[in-house]
């Protein structure tokens, strides 16, 4: 077997489409029944799609927000283009303008049509962008897995088909509305189409990852694009160029219809990020274990194998019964993985949802969120009656994102209290808070008093659990196990309360 996988390398599947040793598969089950290249039992597009899409439509209902990028520099922008209000960042000001709108545009091309059909009930219009995103890591996905088993055979597509549907990273990335997510999708249809020999599209899907999506991802694409290249120099080239000079210009032409000026915002970013041109340091650097640390906790034992994959090679004939196993074991730790995440953390999205169960308190109401703004799960869980979101000092100093101001010019604006030094500015918080008339508070087992817990002023509404990171084990917050997870973890309440009237 090791004999055979070593040819397969080594002979070029286009040169020699007939032949048995350049497209054997991995074992005899695979075996085509006639020639052909890269013959032999294939996995189905149904089956696969129905597969990825149970995962990513399950994905799409349970899944968190991770990041408070993902909130302030997505959810806001395209909340503001769908209905005039939302949250903008520093990155969004016409002065600095890091962030594309051609990402946000492409997500609003769902949005609006979303915002026509369900009308004030925004919930639902953020549920349908992220059946989206859905629906393109399924097609992406989907390409890889068929592309894989046409190339090496059903086997390691049906583990590759494993890994896309269990493992925790896939399953939370997969419906994430982040330039990366994007970038993934790329890299996953540009991986299959270099498989499938169709280099120039290869090349033209990963250009169109690094522009649109993420452009640090380039490096990633390194590898499918030097291997199109060498297999068809001409096209692929001429594919790229083409692709990046029209997506950059395009890019252009988005940036100055709503920065209301000359700028390329990928330009700004790597200059921000790369080059020097800014101080990217103020909002955190890990050092390379970080790397390691988070793809285990994504990836597990998968993570793990990939590394040593040259060496299970040379072991797996004698070790076929060890399989099972270690399938189990990375579907056991994937799903305790991603239980864990969405069972600990999912208090901040729910939470807002019970917005919509008070009207009651009025129209004109005024939200207000401490510490806890880093978990705002974005405007569209806000309902109408709620006139305005405000921040309340809580201790924290650094920039706050503030809300888009139509009167300065909207997306064209360049507020003078933003700045790039994470400084904050003195307009960021409410001052009267006897204006509040919600509150957002997470309450955790620390040795003081929390505005909430003030009960002649505030009435509880709504109450969560929540994990609390800091007094929980490492193993036991990171992965559910049985029993230890609800006894062994400790929980705060994240509250929805509401001021009593006087």
């Amino acid at each position: 077997m090791e004999t055979t996988a070593r040819q397969r390398r080594r002979q070029s599947w286009d040169e020699q489409p007939s032949s048995t040793a350049a497209t054997s598969p991995y074992n005899k089950h695979d075996k085509p029944s006639g020639g052909g290249s890269g013959g032999g039992e294939r996995v189905q597009w149904g089956m696969v799609v129905l597969a990825l899409g149970f995962f990513r439509y399950m994905s799409v209902k349970s899944n968190i927000i991770h990041d408070c990028d993902e909130t302030f520099n997505y959810w806001e922008p395209l909340h503001f283009l769908l209905y005039n209000s939302g949250f903008q960042t520093w990155e969004y000001s016409s002065q600095y303008a890091l962030r594309s709108y051609l990402y946000i545009i492409f997500h609003a091309l769902v949005g609006v049509p979303a915002s026509w059909l369900f009308g004030d009930d925004k919930v639902k219009v953020f549920y349908a962008v992220r059946l989206f995103l859905g629906i393109l890591s399924v097609v992406a996905d989907a390409f890889l897995v068929v592309a894989l088993s046409r190339k090496y055979g059903k086997r390691i597509a049906s583990y590759t088909l494993m890994m896309l549907c269990l493992t925790s990273g896939c399953y939370l990335a997969s419906t994430s509305f982040l330039p990366s997510t994007f970038s993934m999708y790329a890299m996953s249809l540009a991986t299959a189409l270099a498989l499938l020999e169709k280099t120039a599209w290869a090349v033209a899907i990963a250009a169109s990852g690094v522009i649109i999506g993420w452009p640090f991802s380039v490096l990633a694409f390194v590898p499918v694009t030097l291997y199109s290249l060498r297999r068809n120099f001409k096209r692929s080239f001429l594919s790229g160029a083409i692709i990046s000079v029209a997506l950059l210009a395009l890019s252009v032409l988005v940036d100055h219809y709503y920065y209301q000026r000359w700028t390329s915002s990928v330009l700004n970013l790597l200059l921000y990020n790369v080059l020097g041109g800014g101080e990217s340091h103020l909002y955190g650097v890990e050092g390379p274990l970080f790397y390691v640390h988070n793809a285990f906790n994504n990836f597990n034992f998968a993570f793990v194998f990939a590394l040593l994959f040259p060496a299970t090679l040379l072991v797996q004939a004698a070790a076929k019964f060890v399989r099972p196993v270690i399938l189990s074991l990375i579907i056991s730790i994937s799903y305790s993985r991603t239980f864990s995440l969405i069972h600990g953390y999912s208090a901040p999205v729910e939470i807002y949802k019970h917005l919509d169960y008070h009207e009651d308190a009025g129209a004109g109401s005024t939200l207000c969120v401490g510490s806890e703004w880093h978990r705002f799960p974005s405007s569209f869980f806000v309902p109408d009656y709620v006139a305005q979101v405000r921040w309340i000092d809580d201790g924290f100093r650094g920039l706050l994102p503030l809300p888009f101001n139509s009167t300065l010019g909207g997306t064209s604006a360049a507020p003078l209290y933003f700045n790039n030094k994470n400084k904050a500015s003195e307009e960021q918080y409410l001052r009267d808070l006897e204006s509040c008339t919600l509150l957002v508070e997470l309450h955790l087992k620390r040795p003081f008093a929390y505005r909430g817990s003030d009960l002649s002023t505030w009435e509880v509404v709504a109450a969560l659990p929540y994990l609390d990171r800091d007094f929980s084990p490492p193993l036991y917050r990171s992965f559910y196990i049985p029993f230890y997870w609800e006894h062994r973890n400790v929980f705060g309440m994240y509250k929805l309360l509401r001021r009593i009237p006087k």
